[in-house]
């Protein structure tokens, strides 16, 4: 447990000797950036020993941290742990130091928090490599003491789980081994943490869970958080027709169209996907529904007939507008038995945009003097009205948005 009296701190890599330092907690950037808080609300310290280092932002922690490699932190805390980009480059950044011959690495292992979802001074714990299957991993005997009996959440990076331990030396309560961004520390050690464990630990991709979920190996739930927002999936042709008289024409067109969604994964959910057919893109319906009240589309189609008119000489075309519905929040997913170290994962801070039931969108026309190739292809033998495929549009195709959401261990 705490102890209000202790003026060092321990830090040692497991199976190492224990080292005692005195590391002030010391603002040592003076340079003030956007966003930022007061000077020393993000701080950063080698468990091989080292004094910590403190900063008046987590980009600037970051890049101390990193050697560098990553100058381009989000300002915002719990922003930047909530994007898997962001991650990524850290879990990169920690892969480019090992590699690196000319100097001691430095590899994010994680980032703990003061306060809960992320939020209020942060600490971040560096090591001389990467989590490895083979290898002993990483311990912190007694965090400093501004973090003593005060961290609320934690973030994980390089292939790292975390434990949490309530006394010194890996003693005491403790949490059960966890990996990503947990918004608390829990297991009753909130607010008590004195040591701290970190090993390796492999996580699934969202698509590998979602396959579970679809062979009923686990359960995939979905809860919805926050509004749904609307928004059109852009103007795209639907029908097409060359007036080649001198006169005036309007051409009823037919047309159909189909609209499909995306989703923050680039995992396709659609109704005709492999991954989710069922049990996940379901869920995500079903949720939604329960949530706002009204249906959910993954994608549609709309048959309709439009009054198109086109002057004389002219090519004109049939454009659709399609509304769209934006919702997000997170997966559970529960296995019976342990897999990949734990009972249940979460696929968090997954959004999906779909085309919005019965809605027709925006309809209208346009039209333009037709080229002289365009003539020549299309007024031939006498023609008077020639109607045409319309040109393909990936906005009215099904698209896949770059993967943001992230898959961590549970429980939160």
């Amino acid at each position: 447990m705490k102890s209000r009296s202790k003026k060092t701190v321990i830090i040692a890599a497991a199976g190492t000797s224990v080292l005692a330092l005195t590391v002030p907690i010391a603002a040592l950037a003076t340079t003030t950036e956007p966003g930022s808080q007061a000077a020393g609300s993000h701080c950063t310290v080698d468990i091989s020993g080292g004094p910590v280092q403190c900063f008046p932002t987590y980009r600037a922690a970051i890049a101390a941290a990193t050697d560098g490699r990553v100058k381009d932190a989000p300002l915002d805390v719990r922003a930047a742990v909530a994007n898997p980009a962001f991650q990524k480059k850290i879990d990169v950044a920690g892969t480019a130091a090992e590699l690196r011959a000319d100097a001691e690495p430095s590899v994010v292992i994680g980032t703990e928090y003061l306060d809960a979802d992320h939020t209020g001074k942060s600490m971040s714990f560096t090591a001389e490599s990467k989590c490895t299957p083979d290898g002993p991993g990483f311990q912190v005997d007694q965090v400093p003491a501004e973090f003593n009996d005060a961290i609320s959440s934690y973030q994980t990076f390089n292939d790292c789980q975390a434990r949490h331990f309530a006394d010194p030396e890996l003693k005491g309560d403790s949490t059960s081994w966890q990996i990503g961004g947990q918004l608390a520390v829990g297991d009753g050690v909130d607010n008590r943490t004195s040591s701290i464990q970190w090993n390796y630990a492999e996580s699934p991709t969202a698509a590998q869970l979602f396959a579970d979920c679809d062979e009923k190996i686990a359960t995939c739930k979905f809860e919805h958080k926050g509004d749904v927002t609307y928004s059109y999936g852009g103007a795209h042709e639907v029908a097409r027709a060359y007036n080649c008289t001198s006169i005036e024409q309007v051409k009823k067109m037919t047309w159909s169209d189909a609209t499909g969604g995306k989703n923050s994964l680039s995992v396709e959910l659609g109704a005709s996907y492999k991954i989710g057919n069922a049990l996940v893109g379901g869920e995500y319906s079903l949720s939604f529904k329960a949530t706002y009240g009204h249906e959910w589309n993954w994608e549609n189609r709309v048959t309709d007939e439009t009054d198109l008119t086109v002057p004389a000489g002219e090519v004109g075309w049939v454009n659709r507008n399609t509304k769209m519905q934006t919702a997000g929040g997170e997966y559970t997913v529960t296995y019976e038995d342990r897999k990949w170290g734990h009972y249940i994962w979460y696929v968090r801070d997954f959004t999906a945009t779909g085309p919005v039931p019965q809605e027709m969108g925006v309809v209208d026309w346009v039209s333009r003097p037709m080229t002289a190739a365009e003539k020549a292809d299309h007024c031939k033998e006498g023609a008077a009205v020639v109607t045409a495929t319309p040109k393909k549009s990936t906005s009215a195709t099904t698209k896949r948005l770059p993967g943001t959401a992230h898959v961590l261990s549970g429980p939160r």
